[in-house]
């Protein structure tokens, strides 16, 4: 075997590895997606034009991903270093993924401003949440023109130049620490919203997510630059360039098909830790209860994964321990009188 053909199979074999890797997660994002709308047929446009936006960006980076990978692989099989259709792919492929890493973010920092104004927390808590969702919106943003600005500057595929060299450093430390910053920020409410109720397993669940979540993404962006250091001359670092966005998309599309199941988790929690010193029953034979644990667990629940077919009366409260209507005296909630 030649040392040109050892040189070539080095330099492909991480990428088309990772390419691989790249397109399995993609039809696990056409599963979720297809999930979402079957499943939440009644969810707001919003919301559908989100996912939707998700599947779109992850098909055009995964179309620009197959377009170089057939530039390497065919069009120029032994020549990875030159080639004006597999650089103009790796500027398309990098533009992509820096709108969509920049867009999933900032639904997240969304997520938060909608859940600290939601939540029963103090005032300077509240402000010091907002002022961190603009900082880090910001700071995503520039990060993210500063990249592009540079990645239209380059000629060549491998061995960089020292500008763009520090481009990468920038951006993919910068999107592992936005990464974490938002999972840190998101734990942070979740656990003021758990003020003793009976919800902690769907609290923790919760919690669990964005953890993993925010682990994940930031160790590919970490792990781009490790193996761009460690063989800045190989396509090692396109491996997990082609995956990167697929992680993105499977946290967001998991997180919104994610509603159904908290829910059902919450309702049996509920459910099973009833007190019957709260309630008179009136109608023993009517057991459907719209209960919630506690006002903040209704509004941090609600805020995530707000629900379409959500409606009340027009003397409708919200307690500590139920929703329902004023009847006389009490107050009446299908067949229950408090």
């Amino acid at each position: 075997m030649s040392s040109a053909t050892d040189n070539v199979q080095h330099s492909v074999a991480g990428a088309f590895f990772g390419f691989t890797i790249g397109a399995v997660l993609f039809g696990i994002t056409i599963l979720q997606a297809y999930l979402y709308f079957t499943t939440y047929p009644n969810d707001s446009k919003w919301q559908k034009a989100t996912i939707a936006t998700v599947c779109f960006l992850d098909a055009l980076h995964l179309a620009f991903s197959i377009d170089m990978m057939y530039a390497f692989v065919v069009q120029r099989f032994g020549d990875v270093r030159s080639g004006p259709q597999a650089l103009w792919s790796l500027k398309a492929l990098a533009t992509t993924q820096v709108f969509f890493i920049v867009f999933v973010q900032c639904l997240y920092l969304y997520q938060i401003w909608k859940l600290s104004q939601n939540l029963l927390l103090k005032r300077r808590t509240t402000r010091a949440l907002q002022v961190f969702v603009v900082v880090v919106g910001l700071s995503a943003f520039a990060v993210g023109v500063v990249f592009l600005v540079e990645l239209q500057r380059i000629t060549v595929i491998l061995g960089f130049d020292e500008n763009f060299q520090y481009a990468i450093y920038l951006g993919f430390g910068a999107t592992a620490l936005i990464d974490i910053a938002i999972a840190s920020a998101m734990c942070f409410l979740l656990y003021k919203s758990n003020i003793g109720t009976r919800a902690d397993d769907v609290l923790a669940s919760l919690i669990d997510y964005f953890v993993g979540s925010g682990l994940t993404t930031s160790f590919f962006a970490i792990m781009c630059i490790v193996l761009y250091v460690a063989k800045p001359d190989s396509l090692l670092y396109l491996g997990i360039e082609f995956s990167t966005p697929r992680i993105y998309a499977n946290s967001v599309l998991a997180m919104y098909n994610s509603r159904g199941r908290l829910r059902e988790q919450l309702n049996a929690t509920i459910d099973l830790g009833l007190g019957s010193s709260r309630i008179y029953f009136q109608e023993p034979q009517h057991i459907n209860l719209a209960l919630v644990p506690t006002a903040s667990i209704s509004e941090a629940t609600e805020s995530m994964y707000p629900s379409p077919d959500k409606k009340y009366g027009e003397h409708s409260c919200e307690c500590a321990s139920l929703r329902g209507r004023k009847d006389g005296d009490g107050w009446n909630t299908r067949g229950f009188t408090v």
